[in-house]
């Protein structure tokens, strides 16, 4: 996976947190190479990381959330978990 990609996706879930008027933080996870963190001020974070050959996964607390093959899927059960 590409950091191209991951950077494109950090994007697209921060402005998501945005427009949703969530106060999160979206970080690259420094224990995975294509992995996302987001980051609540509560302490609260959801674990995003890529699926290969494409996808995406998303954990919180390392159970395993939804396992999606695109963004509209991810972004879906990110919103719900938030």
């Amino acid at each position: 996976m590409s950091s191209h990609r991951t950077a494109r996706v950090a994007r697209v879930l921060s402005g998501a947190l945005r427009l949703w008027g969530v106060p999160a933080a979206v970080e690259r996870d420094p224990d995975q190479v294509d992995g996302l963190v987001l980051r609540t001020p509560s302490g609260g974070s959801l674990q995003v990381a890529a699926r290969e050959p494409h996808g995406w996964l998303l954990r919180r607390d390392g159970r395993v959330l939804g396992s999606h093959a695109g963004l509209p899927g991810l972004l879906r059960t990110l919103r719900d978990e938030l």
